[in-house]
């Protein structure tokens, strides 16, 4: 596990490690110049030109001090700085006075000329406001040229928390961060604004990020030890029973997708609870799965007790359809259910549609067995009268505040979120669009199910389950390609992801 920080956590981190442990701001300058210079000279050979553009903070004085290395490496380089800030920081103006003493080039306007290297050295992390005026000429200006882009720590105008664009950003190929990832450079659009992006460590100590404690976590792939460890002095009972509400008429794919994707994370047994009409389909699909089903919601409720009493976990809504049967469903299940429930699809679109019912909301509240919920943009805006756009703007935000201890909420896009409501929050880094299909999310449901019934705890399961998911898919597409990936060859990568 890794952490992730906001704008404020880095700041907080850098004046940690200068006023408190003693670190002085210039050997961090120098060590963040030294680790961008790495970078361009494993890239470029020394005979390209580079420009780069700096702003009077201290992420230009980074810029200059990369330059200056750039120069002794022999590269040419040349300097711009913009001015457009009245005040120049101290360490900024010791970069800029050994320049000047070296007979360093600053062109007095941008240059018209076309460079090997652009480097953006102009904001970094600490914007907080709207780009506008030169800076934005400028910046437009740098994103139409040809040639290599490299912003240093935080493309310029993107919000370092957020990943908003603050009126205009410069697109980088490639960006290197310091010390740690930060919130704006994986969430959309900031991601797609720094291109490649490389965390190097310029020596924040350990003990500035304890202090600190940032709010965000992203799993990597030694988090698979996560996962609980089979018994060669097992069975089929040891590893959890899934009771699967899904499936309505002409909807059977979607509850087939659910259950196997749970038997392949490890569950032991799996129990499809739908309707008669998709008996014979189900049998056929996956035949190691039991099978109740109904004719009737009046059938279907008086059967409910006993599949809730045989089951440790249960997940509800996918293909289930949005109707007054499903509603009666949801409602039985949170009446009388008291183990961990995974609730996705139509049975959050009827959450939804009842999240003015005092009744319903009480049963939602009280209940006491846990439960995740996994709504994608839409359903999420349905959920909570958000518009999506707003939804997109704020991910971690409104994951957080819609959430609490008995209610994770896996708020999906293409970096999904998950949270309890505290903190860490943990932001998804696998996967890609390739899973931008029709019953990906089906299997996920399937995946956080099976790890629940393998006893992974709410958390963890959802933490989990998302990852292996978004793994599974990267594995899928280096053997079906982008466009040729389908929902159902999703669970066949995920055994070998979890092998």
């Amino acid at each position: 596990m890794k952490y992730l920080c906001t704008r404020e956590e880095m700041q907080q981190i850098d004046a940690y490690s200068i006023e408190k442990i003693g670190i002085p701001g210039l050997v961090l300058m120098e060590k963040a110049a030294m680790a961008v210079r790495d970078e361009i000279t494993n890239r470029f050979s020394s005979d390209s030109s580079v420009l780069i553009v700096v702003e009077k903070g201290n992420n230009g004085g980074d810029g200059l001090a990369l330059g200056r290395l750039l120069m002794a490496d022999g590269y040419t380089v040349t300097f711009y700085e913009i001015g457009g800030v009245r005040h120049a920081t101290d360490s900024y103006e010791v970069q800029k006075n050994i320049l000047l003493c070296l007979g360093a080039e600053f062109a007095e306007e941008l240059p018209e000329k076309n460079y090997h290297i652009y480097v953006d050295a102009i904001f970094g992390v600490g914007l907080k406001r709207e780009v506008g005026g030169v800076h934005k000429e400028v910046i437009d200006t740098l994103n139409e040229r040809e040639g290599y882009k490299i912003a240093v720590d935080v493309p310029s105008g993107v919000d370092a928390s957020t990943g908003q664009v603050a009126g205009t950003a410069f697109v980088a190929n490639l960006t290197v961060t310091f010390g740690l990832g930060k919130v704006g450079l994986v969430l959309y659009p900031g991601a797609d604004m720094a291109g490649e992006v490389i965390v190097k460590d310029i020596g924040f100590p350990k003990r500035a990020v304890e202090m600190v404690c940032p709010s965000v976590v992203t799993f990597e792939k030694d988090d698979l030890r996560l996962l609980p460890l089979r018994k060669a002095r097992s069975n089929k009972g040891t590893y959890g029973r899934v009771l699967l509400i899904a499936g309505s008429v002409n909807m059977a794919g979607a509850a087939y997708l659910c259950a196997l994707a749970a038997y392949k994370s490890g569950c032991g047994l799996v129990r499809i609870f739908t309707c008669e009409e998709n008996r014979v389909i189900m049998q056929q699909l996956i035949p190691e799965a039991i099978m109740t089903t109904y004719s009737s919601v009046e059938e279907a409720l008086s059967l409910l007790p006993e599949a809730l009493s045989w089951a440790n976990v249960a997940a509800i809504g996918p293909g289930l359809s949005v109707s007054e049967s499903s509603e009666k469903l949801l409602r039985e299940v949170l009446r009388q259910g008291d183990i961990p429930l995974v609730v996705d699809a139509d049975a959050i679109n009827t959450m939804a549609m009842l999240k003015k019912d005092r009744s319903f909301l009480r049963l939602y509240r009280e209940y006491d067995g846990g439960m995740i919920l996994t709504p994608h943009l839409m359903e999420m805006s349905r959920l909570t009268g958000m518009s999506v756009g707003d939804i997109q703007e704020r991910l971690v935000e409104t994951a957080k505040n819609t959430a609490d201890r008995s209610h994770i909420y896996v708020l999906k896009d293409a970096r999904t979120v998950v949270s309890d409501g505290a903190e860490p929050s943990y932001i998804n880094m696998s996967g890609n669009h390739g899973m931008a299909v029709g019953g990906s999310g089906d299997i996920l449901t399937g995946i956080i199910a099976g790890f629940l019934a393998g006893g992974l705890s709410l958390r963890d399961a959802a933490r989990l389950g998302v990852y292996c998911h978004g793994l599974a898919g990267d594995e899928a597409v280096k053997e079906c390609g982008y466009y040729g990936l389908s929902a159902k060859e999703l669970p066949q990568f995920l055994s070998k992801v979890i092998h």
